[in-house]
């Protein structure tokens, strides 16, 4: 449990010891009267170890660099279907968090994410109609899309295991707006190296039309992703150990 130490007649909320089983996460007392700071600066502190994927010596989860999303999948019936497949990006743990609202009494974590720049690797199987142009193909993927902003929401419960209280997240929400980005795609058009170059400056200088439908199965891998990584981190710790009285 937190001490409370009184100079000059202030009143601060200092933190417990670090938990034993992660002793790199920074605890936040749920007293804290600016909660949402003591959270952010928690997350923060974590940021090199959640690109290492090695939270302390004992515990460790996928990396955030590269971060390995599941396969994406765009649909809009026969004149656009898309599939991105072993991709792998780098920059996620970049990642700034803003203006965090948190409800302990509801377990709701409301906040901003800011991320200037992902790359991205990975392979596409492609057929599209953007305005006039049929372009279609098979092949390697890479590319860049820059001043990412999300608005995040997680929905979290407690449960109990083993007669002790724990925490986890039932529903993550995600909205992503993307600025601007930039694709290069391999062998469009079987490889044919004009019409490749052709297709790749055609979706680029309509790459809002193509951010647009890629956002949505987007948002559902990062969802998966970043809800099965807090949880694997929120387990190894009883919900008073993380947000001590």
């Amino acid at each position: 449990m937190g001490s409370l130490i009184v100079p000059n007649k202030e009143l601060f909320i200092c933190s417990p010891p670090p938990l034993s089983t992660a002793s790199s996460i920074k605890v936040c007392s749920r007293n804290d009267p600016d909660l949402s700071r003591c959270v952010t600066e928690s997350v923060d502190s974590l940021r090199p170890s959640l690109a290492t994927g090695k939270i302390s010596d004992e515990f460790r989860i996928p990396p955030l660099e590269p971060l390995a999303l599941s396969t994406i999948n765009m649909d809009r019936g026969a004149e656009f279907k898309a599939t991105f497949s072993e991709l792998l990006v780098y920059g996620p743990s970049k990642f700034k968090i803003d203006n965090l609202k948190v409800n302990l009494d509801k377990l709701i974590f409301d906040f901003n994410i800011f991320l200037p720049k992902l790359s991205f690797k990975g392979k596409y199987d492609l057929k599209i109609k953007l305005l006039l142009l049929n372009i279609a193909g098979v092949g390697d993927l890479s590319g860049i899309i820059e001043n990412n902003q999300a608005r995040v929401k997680l929905l979290c419960e407690k449960y109990t295991k083993e007669g002790k209280e724990y925490m986890r997240v039932k529903k993550m929400l995600v909205r992503i707006q993307i600025e601007k980005g930039r694709f290069d795609m391999k062998d469009l058009f079987r490889g044919d190296p004009v019409l490749s170059q052709a297709g790749n400056q055609f979706i680029n200088e309509n790459s809002r039309l193509f951010l647009d439908e890629l956002t949505p199965g987007l948002e559902r891998s990062l969802s998966d992703t970043f809800k099965a990584t807090a949880n694997e981190i929120m387990q190894q710790a009883t919900f008073d150990e993380i947000f001590p009285a």
